[in-house]
């Protein structure tokens, strides 16, 4: 297989942190910032190995506990970018509280990078694409936005005009049916590493053939490999027996499950299709009018 190179992007987030956040367990605490650093190195050195820079979409709170680690990732070359304050489901929030959130989000990544900050993803893509009211708020702090996934370039520009946006670039994520039998996957992510290769080997084919630059996006806790971002069981102690037992479990499918071949798996397709650079260089050739 051959190509003309894709994209990495990482939405930089930890996971543990997160998760006691979605589950009730706590409205913030202290980050897993060994494991975010020890992730964070592995994907620099991977992405040395071909001489390219990728781009980070970080969560604000990183910024405000670990300031030195976001000036490392704008020093060593990459994109500091923004995915919100928390890792919160934007769409389940009212657009005052959004607003508020990119605004202290954009704010603490520009500080502790010492860079503007021109791009944004919404946390799990949850935000509001039904009612405008969220995306104004993006396009008024924002040069372009990666939280969109679709399978053809007809729906971002249907996208585009639904929302009323003018100057905001939108940076979709190729999304489809990688074979008849499997319902639409993202390219990257969870989906990269529990499937084999070859289904995502499709789903790049299937956005050049439609006319999309190939864009992965990972998480770091995909490169972790010793389960760093495991909640313990006394972590979990507090949602109930049955609930935690389940959350136990659960939280191996983003944690542990297919970790070791990640890299293995990333180093073919990259091999082929080696990585481009920071999407903040390249919003002419990405962006879907």
């Amino acid at each position: 297989m051959t190509g003309g190179g894709l994209f990495l992007s990482i939405d930089f987030e930890d996971f543990a942190h997160d998760l006691k956040r979605d589950l009730g367990l706590w409205d913030t605490g202290p980050l897993r910032l060994d494991a975010l650093w020890r992730c964070y190195e592995i994907i620099d050195r991977f992405l040395a190995g071909y001489s390219a820079r990728a781009t980070f979409f970080c969560t604000g709170v990183i910024a405000d506990q670990a300031p030195d680690l976001v000036r490392r990732i704008a020093a060593d070359g990459h994109e500091v970018a923004c995915h919100y304050h928390f890792h919160d489901e934007m769409d389940r929030q009212e657009t005052s509280e959004t607003a508020r959130s990119l605004a202290r989000a954009k704010a603490a990544l520009e500080t502790a990078a010492n860079t503007p900050v021109l791009g944004f993803r919404a946390p799990k893509f949850r935000i509001r694409k039904d009612d405008p009211a969220q995306y104004r708020e993006v396009e008024r702090l924002f040069a372009y936005d990666s939280s969109l996934c679709v399978a053809t370039k007809a729906e971002v520009t249907a996208f585009r005009g639904r929302m009323g946006l003018t100057s905001l670039h939108i940076l979709p994520i190729y999304s489809a049916p990688p074979t008849r039998s499997f319902p639409a996957l993202n390219l990257g992510g969870t989906y990269l590493k529990l499937f084999p290769r070859v289904l995502t080997d499709r789903l790049i084919t299937g956005a050049e053939a439609e006319g999309m630059v190939p864009h992965i996006y990972l998480h770091p806790y995909e490169f972790a490999s010793e389960g760093e971002f495991l909640l313990s069981r006394n972590e979990l102690s507090g949602l109930g027996q049955r609930k935690a037992a389940y959350w136990r479990l659960r939280q191996h499918q983003w944690n542990t499950v297919g970790n070791r071949s990640l890299l293995t798996k990333l180093k073919k397709i990259c091999d082929s299709r080696p990585p481009r650079g920071r999407l903040c260089d390249h919003l002419s050739e990405l962006a879907v009018a």
